[in-house]
């Protein structure tokens, strides 16, 4: 279990205020942070990470203390067990796949990231420069350098926010499948329902540096789950619906959220008997 209980003076998009979060993650969870720009998403990774301090607050990471400003406990974000993957990936330029992976690995863990080379399908590019690879393949090294370290915490801020829409299906197929195997508890920030459907087990939305909703969704299995990409979509001007067209099925709804929906974007449909 993860307890987060943190109060920091922050300007958001509305104006001057105060970021107060208590949520507990349960070991294990991948909980998706939504809510508009300038909500405090980004600011409470930083937090989880280290790189920024709270006015006051504790993290307690399975019972090891992260941060406790009433004792001026206060770990380095390097003495922290997280991975970190932004938007940027940050890889070195100056290695190849496999370096950057195992630059990030702990000594004597070399069949680990052979492990995570072939999990993430990143095998045909081990030795090439991060400038050789495309968008979705240089996230896909960004996950294998972040998971080699076995992390208590994997902290994601809008990773597939600069790739198309065929990368980031690989994506979040590979998240997926990586999560389920190791485990690793995990906080998503994105905008996109399409990211939230496939992979959340549990949705935050903040506003203004609280939290407004906090739900419980159905667990995500890669066994239990269909996913194709829409073919089409349209809005029916005189029934108000948005229509999705999959290469099985025809779904409909007026929910406002499908607006964000493209073609090519991967969603979640029932699973064929």
């Amino acid at each position: 279990m993860i307890h987060v209980d943190v109060v920091m003076p922050r300007l958001f998009a509305e104006g001057a205020g105060e970021l107060r979060i208590q949520i507990e993650l349960k070991t294990g969870s991948l909980t998706a942070l939504v809510g508009p720009s300038g909500s405090g998403k980004t600011t409470l990774l930083r937090l989880l990470a280290g790189l920024e301090t709270p006015q006051k607050g504790n993290i307690i990471v399975e019972e090891s203390v992260w941060l406790d400003t009433h004792q001026k406990i206060n770990r380095l974000p390097q003495q922290r067990s997280i991975g970190y993957i932004f938007q940027d990936t940050a890889l070195f330029p100056n290695m190849t796949v496999r370096e950057n992976i195992q630059y990030a690995a702990p000594k004597g863990q070399r069949t680990l990231v052979n492990d995570l080379i072939d999990a993430t399908g990143l095998e045909t590019f081990i030795n090439q420069k991060p400038t050789l690879l495309s968008g979705g393949q240089r996230q896909r090294v960004a996950l294998a350098r972040a998971l080699v370290r076995q992390p208590q915490l994997l902290l994601l801020d809008e990773p597939f926010a600069a790739l198309d829409a065929q990368a980031s299906q690989m994506l979040r197929q590979v998240l997926l499948e990586l999560h389920q195997t190791w485990g690793t508890t995990t906080l998503l920030v994105s905008h996109h329902e399409a990211d939230i459907q496939a992979l959340a087990d549990r949705v935050i939305r903040l506003g203004q540096g609280r939290i407004q909703t906090d739900e419980i969704v159905a667990k995500r299995t890669v066994a239990a789950l269909l996913m194709e990409p829409i073919i089409r979509i349209d809005f029916n001007e005189s029934q108000q619906q948005w229509e999705i067209e999959t290469a099985t099925t025809q779904l409909r709804s007026a929910n406002p959220v499908w607006s964000q929906f493209r073609v090519g974007d991967v969603i979640r449909v029932a699973p064929v008997d």
